[in-house]
């Protein structure tokens, strides 16, 4: 069985969240935070694994976590 992710978004950062949405793999993961880190909607996303330990997040449309996702910001200011 493939691991499941738990993604959160957050209005402000460490305030109240959403209710969890189910991800189940890294595609998924990016296309979430993509959509849902970078519209200005929400300033946090924090995706999760089932041991509740942060695996992505982006706040203020950035990704600050993992390192290697950091990659992805300079992406986008690229163009």
């Amino acid at each position: 069985m493939s691991e499941q992710f738990y993604a959160f978004c957050f209005p402000e950062p460490d305030g109240w969240h959403t209710p969890s949405v189910t991800l189940n793999s890294a595609e998924e993961v990016f296309r979430y935070t993509q959509l849902h880190g970078k519209t200005g909607m929400f300033r946090e996303i924090r995706v999760t694994d089932s041991g509740d330990h942060i695996v992505v997040q982006m706040i203020d449309g950035q990704y600050v976590w993992p390192e290697e996702w950091k990659q992805f910001n300079k992406e986008d200011a690229a163009g």
